[in-house]
């Protein structure tokens, strides 16, 4: 156990020292020899066994054959030991990004990566008690550019950032691993969880101001996707004989309901629950197609509908009662 406690506190501090040695990693990003540490691994510390074995049976028995063989294969490992170095320090690292998720799920960091051992690439979460290894690339055959991905937790609402992450290599050979850390500006949004079983208020529609239709006509709002249930009268048949997926048409008319989502109006609820709750009823609201006013203590209300109005108002719920670092 003390063993176990010591090495972690070792690596700990290597850590912490090639960190403040190599900076910040802004893209695009070539990895420099400079940054790249290589050790053998265990088969390449057997390997060395079986070397030194084999010296000392050569030297005792003066065979010089098995000393030749031995030398031939030591020359093999310096230079696989150099090409497994070389394999990641010519790896260029193009892009990276993560998309915003709901408290509770998976954030799915991904890094553009340009590299001759590209299938060998393994990436890895440091220090977050987190590893994954990648998928499979899909390099060009010229560029061989290729994707890494990474599933890592988003427990809590709020900003995400990427924590500090280890690319490493065992090619070509297995004999020895090389790895570099990674401390990339990657952020995204972490959304609070969609829950909460209360009834959706609604306020009817207020026209005022706008254009007073003919009753029975409705306004064209916007388009969005086809879902089970929708009526085939809906549906957008002009778009999809452009080629277009399926979409339906969604209308604003006199009768339309706006709802009103209030924070303060959700008593009897925690500070989180209540996001949650305002959540879910705002992601069923742009299912139907509707459209709402957020309204959240110490920030003006925000009105709208679809897409973009759904990604601000969500925006909103995550970093509420969070303050933004600096520039």
């Amino acid at each position: 156990m003390r063993s176990s406690s010591l090495t972690t506190v070792l690596r700990q501090r290597l850590t912490a020292w090639a960190l403040r040695r190599q900076g910040k990693d802004l893209l695009p990003l070539r990895l420099t020899a400079r940054r790249v540490y290589i050790l053998p691994t265990p088969a390449g510390w057997m390997f060395a066994l079986l070397l030194g074995v084999m010296f000392i049976a050569g030297m005792n028995y003066g065979n010089g054959l098995a000393l030749l063989f031995t030398f031939w294969l030591a020359g093999f490992a310096l230079v696989g030991m150099v090409q497994t170095q070389r394999g990641l320090t010519a790896t260029r690292l193009l892009d990276a990004g993560a998309l915003p998720v709901h408290a509770g799920e998976v954030v799915k960091l991904r890094i553009a990566v340009s590299s001759s051992a590209a299938e060998d690439l393994t990436l890895q979460a440091d220090g977050a008690g987190v590893a994954g290894a990648t998928p499979p690339f899909r390099a060009g055959d010229d560029t061989r550019q290729a994707q890494l991905h990474l599933d890592l937790p988003a427990p809590r609402r709020g900003r995400w950032r990427a924590p500090v992450l280890l690319l490493s290599s065992t090619a070509p050979f297995g004999l020895f691993r090389t790895w570099t850390w990674l401390t990339l500006d990657v952020s995204t949004l972490v959304y609070p969880r969609a829950a909460g079983g209360r009834p959706a208020p609604e306020t009817p529609g207020d026209n005022s101001g706008g254009l007073s239709l003919p009753h029975g006509q409705d306004e064209l709002a916007w388009l969005r996707d086809f879902r089970d249930g929708d009526s085939p009268r809906q549906v957008a048949w002009k778009a999809y004989a452009r080629g277009r997926p399926l979409l339906v048409r969604e209308y604003h008319g006199e009768g339309a309901q706006r709802r009103e989502f209030d924070f303060d109006a959700l008593t009897g609820l925690d500070v989180e629950a209540r996001l949650s709750q305002l959540t879910r009823w705002i992601l069923d609201a742009h299912a139907r197609g509707e459209s709402w006013t957020l309204s959240l203590p110490g920030a003006p209300p925000l009105a709208g509908a679809g897409p973009e109005h759904l990604s601000q108002c969500l925006g909103r719920l995550a970093l509420f009662g969070h303050r933004e670092p600096g520039p």
